[in-house]
């Protein structure tokens, strides 16, 4: 897929992967537009582009508010080319501990939302459009205190593989990218902590923890040479961590 001026819709593209995502595709040309519920981040980033890139604050798990961010997306741009469903939250707690609602937060921004923003953008997507779901190596890897999230991811896995069958009849591609532990700020409360970060590089096997950029630069190449007949399919970048 040639990338030069596809219309890109990235969720979650204010900081993290997503903003890295934003800043690669904009070195394809892309027109980039980021939602995000990060008012000061979403707005800084644009401003620090010279608006180079389209920032829409708006909480991604709220069906009216994507509604009114796709007329505007419509409206300007015409048309939808690409949707990166990146926007997640993460907590910890034990399991006893967490309350519903800390549960159902979770699973109303990863899953709910990347379903919302999938129905909504992706009735306006034609054939040789392509939507990627952004995974995490725990949507198969069970693990203490995050099983919220995890259990998000396992969601979006799944429902990646049935939205690929349900989309292949318009001619759009559904795909995942599963990534491993990322130098992010949603992994700031662990990332500085050297026995935690020690722990972490043992199950890998090559014995780095990713930035952003990594994972910016590999979806930006599944976009333009993996995803045109590719569909349903979950694409590691975990430094071997699947194989631990």
């Amino acid at each position: 897929m040639n990338l030069k001026e596809k219309t890109v819709i990235i969720t979650g593209g204010a900081k993290g992967i997503g903003k890295a995502i934003a800043l690669e595709l904009l070195k394809e040309k892309c027109r980039v537009i980021i939602l995000d519920i990060d008012k000061i981040e979403g707005r800084k980033l644009q401003n620090d582009l010279n608006d180079m890139i389209k920032f829409i604050n708006i909480n991604i798990s709220k069906e009216e508010q994507v509604k009114k961010a796709c007329d505007y997306i419509i409206n300007k741009y015409k048309k939808i080319d690409i949707l990166i469903n990146n926007a997640a939250k993460q907590t910890e707690n034990e399991f006893f501990k967490m309350s519903v609602k800390e549960f159902r937060e979770i699973i109303d921004t990863n899953l709910v939302g990347t379903f919302i923003c999938s129905s909504i953008f992706g009735k306006f997507m034609k054939s040789g459009s392509k939507i990627i779901n952004m995974l995490s190596e725990h949507y198969n890897k069970p693990r203490k205190n995050k099983y919220h999230y995890d259990a998000s991811k396992a969601g979006i896995a799944m429902l990646t593989q049935e939205m690929a069958l349900e989309l292949a009849d318009k001619g759009i591609t559904v795909n995942g990218i599963s990534y491993g532990a990322c130098n992010t700020p949603m992994n700031s409360n662990w990332i500085d902590n050297e026995d935690i970060v020690n722990s972490t590089l043992k199950k890998i096997p090559l014995k780095w923890i990713a930035e952003p950029e990594e994972i910016a630069r590999f979806t930006a190449v599944i976009l333009k040479e993996f995803s045109d007949y590719a569909t349903g399919s979950i694409f590691n970048i975990d430094g071997g961590r699947s194989l631990s």
